[in-house]
């Protein structure tokens, strides 16, 4: 893919990420499980404050790598998506 291309579709993957952000905000369940990560939220920086700084950082630093890994399986997922959806029109086009 060209450097146009890839900047293209990355464009459209963010127009449609706020869409379904978007969506988000009227989904009950979502909104659900947010109020409960803001309650718990208290609740683990008490225990949080408890460990030692490095023991701290050596959480933070995981939990951090996680949400990194997890953002780029979601970015090929969503990727994969894209072409797969491509693929399919181009072919249902050739018929």
């Amino acid at each position: 893919m060209t450097k146009q291309t890839l900047e293209a579709i990355r464009s459209l993957i963010c127009s449609r990420e706020e869409l379904a952000l978007n969506r988000l905000k009227n989904n009950s369940q979502y909104s659900s499980i947010c109020e409960q990560q803001d309650n718990t939220q208290k609740i683990v920086e008490k225990l949080y404050e408890q460990f030692k700084e490095e023991e701290r950082i050596a959480i933070r630093r995981h939990y951090e790598g996680e949400n990194r890994k997890i953002a780029f399986e979601i970015y090929e997922i969503y990727m994969q998506g894209l072409r797969d959806c491509y693929r399919l029109i181009t072919f249902l086009n050739a018929r």
